[in-house]
């Protein structure tokens, strides 16, 4: 089945009005299963009509020595989510021209002022995301929602995000229309993860 919905551009901004969207952000060098497992969670969880892919040009935190074209990156993806109705890749960050977390979310903020965003993230993100370029920013202005694998008690009370006060933090275990209107940080654990990273798919091609 194809998706019910053909990619975003910066000029269709309308169509995407009261919408509710996940937007999964990454490098996917490769794009995997742990990948579309959380990106299913978090639309479940949340309430969200779809999710987003962003393909990122060039993440910052990570080393270009390894990483694929972005032809190859996003083509990946799309084959991936050819048959995921609600997943749907996007050019938004390279049509954006950003290359920090920060910029793309201002800047989808001004195109789609109508829509309702959340930015979907695994739990290894959580302990590095005070890294990211204007963190503390990023949670002021766009509600948050990072998806831990078991024990996901102790990764969640370990993670220093947690003891960010400057915002509400919310648990969800059930499937609810969470409140994307306005910043917060979403905890989803519970949920059984997939033992897989893009790392290790590339040191496995290595090996063969």
């Amino acid at each position: 089945m194809p998706s019910l919905f053909t990619p975003p551009t910066l000029f269709d901004a309308p169509r995407w009005n009261g919408m509710r969207i996940g937007l999964l952000g990454g490098s996917f060098n490769p794009p995997h299963a742990g990948h579309l497992h959380i990106a299913r969670i978090a639309k479940a969880k949340l309430g969200l009509d779809c999710i987003w892919w962003i393909v990122t040009p060039q993440n910052p935190l990570k080393d270009t020595k390894n990483m694929a074209p972005y032809t190859e990156r996003y083509q990946n993806v799309s084959t991936m989510l050819e048959h995921k109705p609600h997943q749907i890749p996007t050019h938004i960050e390279a049509m954006l021209g950003t290359q920090y977390t920060f910029q793309t979310i201002e800047g989808l903020r001004a195109t789609y002022p109508k829509t309702d965003f959340v930015w979907v993230c695994g739990m290894d993100n959580a302990h590095i995301f005070h890294k990211w370029d204007r963190w503390q920013d990023i949670i002021q202005i766009m509600p948050m929602t990072f998806i831990a694998r078991p024990p996901a008690h102790n990764l969640v009370q370990g993670c220093p995000l947690r003891q960010t006060r400057h915002v509400p933090h919310h648990f969800t275990t059930a499937g609810r229309k969470t409140d994307l209107k306005n910043p917060g940080i979403y905890w989803i654990k519970g949920n059984k993860m997939l033992d897989i990273s893009s790392t290790q798919i590339r040191k496995n091609k290595k090996n063969q």
